[in-house]
This record gives structure tokens, C-alpha cells and sequence, in this order.
């Protein structure tokens, strides 16, 4: 069997990358490891970024409240009651100056959708990528075995991308070296009912060593965020459902109610964190993109936004091959030029943001409520994170000396000014 373009991951970035080229004509085949479309019912933001893509693809649209809730404010609020910041998405230009939380699977079952619909697009799920066809040093294909079938078979290909998360087999099969840093902590995420009087605006509580994430979702519901300590959940879990409900109500007094539809820990699913940063995310006849090539902290919500922005620089990449018939590294490394000063940005950002949000010594917490304060006081310096959440920054949010004036050490005469994106 011969393609021009095989994808291995059918995940946020897979799946727009093989809808994005086989909305313009190229055969792609896409392998998916997993039975079927992902059942789980999980919470997710969709930034502007994200949004604009998603028009791009014509999938926006076709969004309803039932898949997606509008939230335009995010409150930090610290643990104790008092709120810090208001980051206020309404700064950002319109159409897209709101996010959009999700339930991730139905957005994703659209996408997914979508491409199996497309007369140039094939998608195979209990598909396992078993290695890659190389020729002369350059990678011409996938060995893959299809649930149900006796043998391998060989894909032949153009270019292969792996889109197979942060674990990455194909990453690994292509050699490429890889820091991977799992965090310390992860999050326990649930989804409930909503509690009275939270609309299009989501909180975010920061204390000690502890952290609270309520974000509106579709349907009346809640997504429910809290911070532990990856390595010692069951640990956590062992306390008991209750002490667990307790403290959850015990900073926000709202979640009292919604928090009696939890009655096992079998509703809790769990969040790992996870960094990967890599030397190199193309070869002679391959890419990697998402978190194949790049996983984040989940602090920065852009995971997925940024598997999307790879998706769509690599589809044009793509094209131009294709007109030149030239699939080499250094024609492919386009791409990677293109997207790595974004990505590298975010990382830093969201090791910033884990060493002093996710901080329980009151020197940096002390530090950190001082910032969100003084940005709560400053419209340059949130519309400027604000931007950077939404994906429309390559540039750091705040310079040091931004940063300064945000802990209130430095005056900034323009603290009432929105610039432009820059």
C-alpha cells in the first residue's frame, strides 16, 4: 500500500493534520493504536488560538453549547477567599477574545468525523505502529499491524509524522534524543454538576502547596481540577472520598452541593504532567509534532493548541514538498524554524509558573500573590498573559522588567495601556 502522507496518533494534532491535507487533496492515512474514537469525558480549554484553526477547518461552527461553554474570565483566587487577578479574555480582538472549555472527546469525535468523511483520507483505529521503513538513510514508510490480522503490513510514504504523544514510538524509532521530566504533581479532575451563580467565568484557587481549578463546562457541569502529588495518589485516595469532598468545600463553600453526585473515587481520573523537550523534530522523510515533539505543563492550557499550530505549519510545509518533490530534513525543518520559538516560550512559562503557583513556602507564595495583584492593577501587563495564554505571543508575556513592576519593586507609566499584539 502506498500513501503520500502517513500519520501515527489520531490525537488533537493527528487528527487536524490529516483533515488539513485532505481538505487540499493529499492521500493521508492515519493510524490510531486505540480501538475506537476516546470515550472519556474530560474538560479542556480551547484558546483562541485553537479557536482560529478550528474556523480554519470549518469545525468551529459546528460547535454547539452542548460540546462547548463560553468562558470569558478567569479569577485567581487565593486559598482563604481573596481574589488576586481577573484575567478578562474581553481585552483580546474579537471574534476569538473568549475561551471555549470543552468536553475534549466530543469536540474530538467531530474532528474525527470530519476526516473519515474526506475522499483522500484513511483512518484506522487498532492500528500499532511496529517501526519504520528506512531506504538509504531515509524513511520511506511504517511497518503497522491492524488488530485482527495474522502479519505486518508495509505503508509506503512520503513523509511520516509522528503524532503519538509524549511516550513516542516514533520519536524512538527515528533516534532522536529527548528530555523527558515528569513533574511533581498532577491533577485529579472530575466532572460535576455546576454550582450556582458560575456562568462564563472560571476560578482558579492558589495556596500553600495547593491548588483548585474550576472551569464551566457544557451541560450545567463543572470540571474540577486539584492539585497532588503524582507519585503518592493512592496515598492521597486512601484518606478517604470525604476528607478529600470536605477540603474541596472547604475553599469554595459553592461546591458543597455538586460535590455529592462524587460518591466513588472510580468518578476521579487523573492527570500526570509531563515536559518533553527534543533536539530535533524532523529527519529525511519524517516530523514529529504535539507532544511527540514537545509535551507542556498543562499551567499554560496549550497542549493541544500547540499540536494544532504544528499541524497547520506542517501542512504547508507539506505542500511545498509536494510541488518540489524535495522531503529532505532541511525542507522539512521549515516547519520546525516556524514553530519552536512559540513552543520554547511556553515551556519556560509553564516551569515559571509551576515553581511559583504550584510553590508551598511563603517566600514565593508571598511573591506570587504579589504579582497576581499587582497584574490585577496593570491592563498592559494582562492583556500581555492573557495573549500568551491565548497563543498569540511568540515573545515571553512580561520582560524582567515587566515582571518587576508587576510585584510593584518598579512604577510603569503605561499600566493603562493595551498595546497591539506584537
Amino acid at each position: 500500500m502506498k500513501v503520500e502522507i502517513v500519520v501515527v496518533g489520531a490525537g488533537g494534532g493527528g487528527a487536524i493534520l490529516g483533515l488539513a491535507l485532505a481538505q487540499r487533496g493529499v492521500s493521508v492515512l492515519v493510524l490510531e493504536r486505540q480501538p475506537g474514537p476516546p470515550a472519556a469525558l474530560r474538560g479542556e480549554t480551547i484558546q483562541p488560538n485553537g479557536q482560529r484553526i478550528l474556523d480554519q477547518l470549518g469545525i468551529l461552527p459546528a460547535l454547539t453549547p452542548e460540546t462547548v461553554q463560553a468562558v470569558q474570565r478567569f479569577h485567581f483566587v487565593g486559598i482563604g477567599g481573596e481574589r488576586l487577578c481577573t484575567m478578562d479574555y474581553g481585552m483580546l480582538p474579537a471574534p476569538h477574545n473568549r475561551a471555549l472549555v470543552a468536553l475534549s472527546s466530543a469536540v474530538h469525535h467531530l474532528i474525527l468525523n470530519r476526516l473519515s468523511e474526506q475522499k483522500s483520507a484513511q483512518l484506522w483505529y487498532g492500528a500499532e505502529f511496529q517501526g519504520l521503513v528506512q531506504r538509504d538513510g531515509k524513511v520511506g514508510g511504517v511497518v503497522v499491524r491492524r488488530v485482527g490480522e495474522d502479519a505486518s503490513s508495509e505503508i509506503e510514504a512520503r513523509l511520516v509524522v509522528g503524532a503519538d504523544g509524549a511516550g513516542s514510538l516514533v520519536r524512538r524509532a527515528l533516534g532522536v534524543n529527548a528530555d523527558v521530566h515528569h513533574y511533581r504533581h498532577g491533577y485529579l479532575i472530575m466532572l460535576l454538576p455546576r454550582p450556582e451563580g458560575m456562568q462564563g467565568e472560571a476560578r482558579y484557587y492558589v495556596g500553600r502547596g495547593e491548588i483548585l481549578g474550576l472551569f464551566p463546562a457544557p451541560g450545567d457541569r463543572v470540571v474540577a481540577l486539584y492539585m497532588v502529588e503524582a507519585d503518592a495518589v493512592a496515598a492521597f485516595k486512601a484518606r478517604g472520598l470525604g476528607v478529600f469532598k470536605r477540603r474541596v468545600s472547604e475553599i469554595d463553600a459553592a461546591m458543597v452541593k455538586p460535590l455529592e453526585s462524587l460518591t466513588a473515587w472510580e468518578q476521579v481520573g487523573f492527570l500526570p504532567c509531563t515536559r518533553v523537550r527534543t533536539d530535533r523534530w524532523v529527519a529525511e522523510g519524517a516530523a514529529l509534532i504535539g507532544d511527540a515533539a514537545h509535551a507542556t505543563n498543562p499551567h499554560v492550557s496549550q497542549g493541544r493548541m500547540q499540536a494544532m499550530a504544528d499541524a497547520m505549519a506542517l501542512v504547508e510545509v507539506v505542500m511545498r514538498c509536494r510541488e518540489t518533490g524535495d522531503w529532505s530534513a532541511a525542507a522539512l525543518s521549515v516547519y520546525e524554524q516556524a514553530r519552536r520559538p512559540q513552543v520554547a516560550m511556553l515551556q519556560r512559562l509553564a516551569d515559571e509558573q509551576v515553581l511559583f503557583w504550584n510553590a508551598a513556602d511563603p517566600v514565593r507564595c508571598f511573591l506570587r500573590d504579589r504579582v497576581f495583584r499587582g497584574m490585577d492593577r496593570n491592563a498592559r501587563l494582562r492583556y500581555q498573559a492573557v495573549a500568551a495564554t491565548a497563543g498569540l505571543r511568540s515573545a515571553p508575556p512580561l520582560t524582567w522588567p515587566d515582571k518587576l513592576m508587576a510585584a510593584g519593586f518598579l512604577p510603569d507609566p503605561r499600566a493603562d495601556e493595551v498595546p497591539f499584539l506584537s
